[in-house]
């Protein structure tokens, strides 16, 4: 008996017998034991008309169960449990309700699948050499460090007052106290609240399959850590924190976190070797500061569990904090969420804010230059969750911030240099970009007198100097003209000398029409602001979106142009020869990056009712130069042809915008705030697309030539262009596709007839 496993036992001590029925299947399990079933018990069916799968196997089988969970039931015919209990499983229904025993006792009972992780023979053996409130966390250890190496000691736990049990005396501990379970009126399992199973009736057999809804595991806690002592009085974080190493007598010991592998195979190597003061040291190690700053960053965090695994962490967050000093630390890192790459997910606009302004140096570096991305986006991004107001407060503050009433002499020029002086070197950065990139005066000028008023009354080097120059910033931009305020435009040169064309489109050179076409709508382009785009996260209009607006109306102009141009020809040669020279445009304004124009274009060539007339078709002779620049149109694989080709593109270029629009609203449907708590990830995703549709906004044309006479022209025809009028367009197209015909028939009874 002392080479056979108890899950062998218990295994060799139940027996499946089937009792085959004309009118029913009848299942019964009974242990091989001195136990006589009754008439009344022994045969009651689990598995009747109303419960039994459709298969005609039902599924049995006999393996251990880890309780990753407490379950508790009112029912008679569920089995109460405590985590880290191990079952052992004697049925599975498809409903998610498994019948379970304790291991050596004879009471059988439904528990839910979803409480409970199945275990391998090997994990069971192990799992029972380990005591019984730790067995959780070794399996969620096991599963994350499976490479990790085996230690000969299974203790994952040292008690200095007492010695690691082996595993005969672990079994026979076991057999002394029997396994013991919640009674079902106690929620809270206190001593007085749980029973033997020798005290209740024995049910060797599994109840009728039960009938109530599935319960859902709870959600467990994010830290295992100790809760702080409630202070006398609540700290006012805004400015200060209460109490500091000096005045502590007792330093607080940090909690050892059980779920590392490899830290307890380490200490399981200690304390075979008996270093005492190694083992203290690594379960133990005393926190440099206060204690209870760092318990509350422990408080009321809700990670995703779907980005970042808890367990890893939990120790990654330990190791990072456990020897820095509290005042060196942001205090609002609690409320932010982290995926796997450690970017922030979501937080409170405190936590973000704080994210955004907060320095200080540690091991030596600030994280400056690493949260630049960081910064950028946010500063793009804040209006749509803040106001300018409420951002230059916050950024006054941290400049302001003040703990020199809470640490001692020592701890306040630690505090100074590490983390004031890098926080207020930050603030000035902010600034600055504020004002050079995310248009601080263009979209709220009343900051400017703020932000003045401010940066005069720092005097202290080296701040000082910076704070001036910011100043001069404000100044240069304030009193700029308009025009170099806004976004560089080409430099066009003298008239280039063109034939007069008496506003024959067809005696224009194509190039030229694509460069003043190029020239006109980056002007456009250049005039669009992130804030427009941003409006246009749900798909409508927007008012506010003035400049956007007139950018995507001028290429609905020129589609409008470009089919109006082809149907206003009577002559099948001349509407032939129109296409052919639009399909030469488009060309000319891929070659110049003018990815907007071309799509323009290409769509009114393509659309159906140009499409339609295959006589004319017939008659174009740059079909397959069409074709070509079709594909980057096409949404396939998300516009990938279009988007390799802007992707390669390092010089001037006017973008086709309308792929940028639409991730910008999918964003918006995919992703949303959550009460208190910002998506940062939304604006993050907000950020890269805007700023890829945006970034050519400081390259111009500097080599395109000016061309008044064909400039004219153009800015003409496009103001002569509304809102296209699809009816009339398709009225039009009828009657030439009509004509068509009737010309081709007459044409084959000519070829006919010999001519």
């Amino acid at each position: 008996m002392s080479t056979t496993s108890r899950s062998q036992v218990a295994r060799q001590s139940l027996h499946l017998r089937i009792d085959p029925s004309p009118y029913d299947s009848q299942v019964l399990i009974s242990p091989n034991t001195n136990y006589s079933p009754s008439s009344s018990s022994a045969r009651t069916s689990i598995a009747t008309a109303g419960t039994t799968p459709t298969s005609d196997s039902p599924n049995y089988a006999t393996f251990s169960a880890l309780c990753m969970y407490d379950f508790q039931s009112d029912d008679p015919d569920h089995l109460p449990f405590r985590k880290n209990e191990i079952l052992e499983i004697v049925k599975q229904e498809d409903t998610g309700w498994w019948a379970a025993m304790r291991r050596g006792g004879n009471m059988i009972g439904w528990i839910p699948q979803a409480f409970v992780n199945a275990l391998t023979e090997e994990m069971t053996e192990r799992l029972m050499n380990v005591r019984e409130e730790l067995r959780v966390y070794e399996y969620e250890a096991e599963q994350l460090y499976v490479t990790a190496p085996v230690v000969s000691q299974p203790s994952t736990y040292y008690d200095p007052d007492s010695e690691p049990l082996s595993s005969n005396s672990r079994r026979q501990e076991s057999k002394t106290h029997p396994t013991q379970r919640r009674k079902p009126s106690d929620p809270k399992g206190q001593e007085s609240g749980w029973i033997d199973d020798a005290d209740t009736v024995s049910r060797p057999y599994p109840p009728p399959s039960p009938s109530t809804p599935m319960p859902h595991p709870p959600t467990a806690p994010l830290f295992n850590k100790p809760t702080p002592p409630t202070p006398t009085s609540p700290p006012d974080y805004g400015r200060h924190r209460s109490g500091s190493l000096t005045q502590r007598n007792n330093p607080r010991r940090q909690p050892m976190i059980l779920d590392h592998n490899p830290t307890l195979s380490r200490l399981s190597t200690l304390i075979e070797s008996g270093n005492a003061s190694e083992v203290d040291r690594i379960s133990s190690p005393v926190i440099g500061g206060s204690f209870d700053p760092q318990a509350k960053r422990g408080q009321g965090t809700k990670r995703d569990r779907r980005n970042i695994n808890e367990v890893e962490w939990k120790l990654r967050n330990a190791m990072q904090t456990a020897d820095i000093a509290w005042y060196l630390l942001p205090r609002h890192e609690q409320e932010l969420i982290f995926d796997r790459e450690n970017r922030i997910r979501q937080g409170t606009f405190d936590a973000l804010a704080e994210k955004l302004s907060f320095d200080s140096v540690i091991n030596g570096t600030t994280r400056l230059s690493d949260d630049m991305p960081y910064i950028s986006a946010f500063l793009m991004t804040f209006r749509t969750f803040t106001t300018a107001d409420r951002l230059f407060e916050v950024l006054t503050d941290s400049f302001r911030m003040d703990l020199s009433h809470d640490l001692s002499e020592s701890e306040f020029d630690i505090w100074k240099s590490k983390a004031l002086l890098p926080t207020q070197k930050r603030v000035l950065t902010i600034f600055t970009m504020w004002l050079e990139d995310h248009r601080l005066l263009e979209e709220e000028p009343h900051i400017a007198g703020e932000l003045t008023k401010f940066l005069a009354l720092i005097t202290t080097p080296p701040l000082a100097i910076t704070a001036k120059l910011i100043v001069q910033t404000i100044e240069r931009l304030t009193f700029a003209t308009p025009n170099s305020m806004a976004p560089a435009v080409s430099p066009l040169k003298k008239t280039r000398k063109s034939k007069p064309h008496k506003n024959d489109l067809l005696k224009i050179d194509p190039a030229d029409i694509a460069e003043q076409l190029t020239v006109y709508e980056y002007q456009l382009y250049c005039k669009i602001t992130p804030q427009e785009c941003f409006m246009k996260k749900d798909g409508k209009q927007g008012k506010e979106s003035v400049n956007l607006n007139s950018f995507s109306r001028t290429l609905d102009k020129v589609a409008s142009w470009v089919t109006t141009t082809i149907l206003n020809n009577e002559a099948l040669a001349k509407r032939a020869g129109t296409v052919d020279h639009w399909i030469k445009v488009a060309e000319k304004c891929r070659n110049l990056n003018n990815f907007a124009s071309m799509s323009a274009i290409i769509t009114a060539l393509s659309s159906t009712v140009i499409a339609r007339l295959h006589l004319t078709w017939a008659h174009v002779n740059r079909k397959s130069t069409l074709d070509t620049l079709l594909r980057y149109n096409d949404p396939m694989g998300s516009f990938s042809a279009y988007r390799n080709a802007i992707n390669a593109v390092d010089s001037s270029c006017v973008p086709f915008i309308t792929m940028y629009l639409t991730e910008i609203a999918h964003i918006y449907e995919h992703f949303h705030d959550e009460g208190d708590s910002i998506c940062f990830y939304q604006r993050q995703k907000w950020f890269e697309v805007v700023s890829s549709m945006l970034r050519f906004q400081s390259k111009p044309y500097n080599n395109l030539v000016q061309n008044e006479s064909t400039r004219s022209f153009i800015e003409t025809q496009l103001r002569e262009r509304g809102v296209p009028n699809q009816h009339k367009f398709w009225s039009r197209s009828q009657e030439l596709q009509q004509a068509e015909l009737a010309h081709a028939d007459i044409r084959k009874g000519l070829e006919a007839a010999g001519f």
